[in-house]
């Protein structure tokens, strides 16, 4: 027997998402949802859809890709002067050895969970807007906030190679550029076992979304249960809109709305099921041994009364000493 989970991704990016979300919860396909705790629909989703379908399992899609940063009170190399992100994928892997960028992604990630968290949410897993959460770097913050705030698992993207019956979509240049991202994809995927076993992160063994994005029709949902391995967990991402101008996101709304899909993918020897009934790894999820590299919270040995209360303040509390201490540093030197 396969499992599968079905998931959509873009809750709170805008109201046509959240409502296809609702809607297709309410068919009996999808049974989780991905958080974007900065989109511009978050109320909405959180009293709309959330409240309304407490059997929805809710993950938090970290953001640091498009919208506006939910932090003001630092100088951000992530965002432009008017507060939105100004990031591409190929900028994020090139700074992704940058500790300032990296300290400053930490405080972001821990904003949007602070803001879910307010909201009386329970986050089962964490994934990430683009994927960007696959770069190795980050990866190891993401599995390390998983932990922090006890948050059961995390997305990986290793996604078997397939086809469906319509081959002129394989010459499509989406398809070309999607096979690129999925080959990247995997092969991050892979360098990650390392830092998923040193945190001890549950995840799902496959997933299916990325050589077909914005294009998973019935035909492309069933192709891909097909080739997978039995007694495996397999992650399937969609992005569903009411929006009929979102072409391809709308064609996946209207599959997911049909209340037929979930007897065939039951014909292929497929158990659809939400992530928080999914038996995974149940050992202890506390790390063998501590990470080699400190987090800016830990390197901060301030009294924790006097720390802010939020925890991404405290990592942006620690980003403020640092740059202090290094604008002391070089008026000293200056003097001298």
């Amino acid at each position: 027997m396969r499992t599968v989970i079905l998931t959509a991704d873009n809750l709170g990016i805008d109201i046509p998402s959240n409502r296809a979300i609702f809607e297709t919860f309410h068919a009996g396909n999808i049974q989780n949802a991905a958080l974007i705790a900065n989109g511009e629909s978050f109320d909405d989703a959180v009293e709309n859809v959330i409240k309304q379908c407490p059997e929805l399992d809710i993950g938090i899609q970290l953001n640091i890709m498009e919208g506006k940063s939910l932090i003001t009170s630092y100088d951000s190399f992530l965002t432009a002067n008017d507060g939105y992100y100004n990031l591409s994928v190929e900028k994020l892997i090139f700074v992704s050895n940058n500790n300032k960028y990296l300290n400053q992604i930490e405080a972001e990630f821990c904003s949007q969970i602070d803001r879910v968290l307010s909201q009386g949410v329970k986050p089962i897993f964490l994934s990430s807007h683009f994927n960007i959460h696959a770069i190795p770097k980050i990866f190891d913050i993401v599995c390390r906030l998983a932990l922090r705030y006890q948050i059961s698992c995390v997305r990986t993207q290793t996604e078997l190679p397939y086809f469906v019956k319509e081959f002129y979509r394989h010459a499509e240049s989406k398809y070309i550029s999607n096979a690129g991202k999925n080959l990247l994809l995997n092969t991050a995927t892979w360098i990650n076992q390392t830092t998923l076993k040193k945190y001890d992160i549950n995840t799902n063994d496959y997933f299916i979304g990325v050589l077909y994005a914005e294009q998973m029709d019935r035909n492309t949902i069933l192709s891909g249960i097909k080739q997978l391995p039995d007694n495996t967990i397999t992650e399937i991402v969609f992005h569903p809109t009411t929006n009929k101008w979102k072409h391809l996101k709308y064609l996946e709304y209207k599959t997911l709305v049909e209340t037929s899909l979930k007897d065939e993918i039951h014909n292929l020897n497929a158990n659809i099921s939400p992530w928080s009934k999914i038996k995974l790894n149940t050992e202890d999820t506390t790390p063998t041994s501590e990470p080699k590299e400190d987090t800016p919270a830990e390197q901060d040995t301030t009294n924790e009364e006097t720390l802010p209360q939020h925890r991404y303040e405290t990592v942006v509390h620690s980003i403020k000493v640092s740059e202090e201490e290094n604008n002391t540093q070089n008026r000293n030197e200056s003097n001298e």
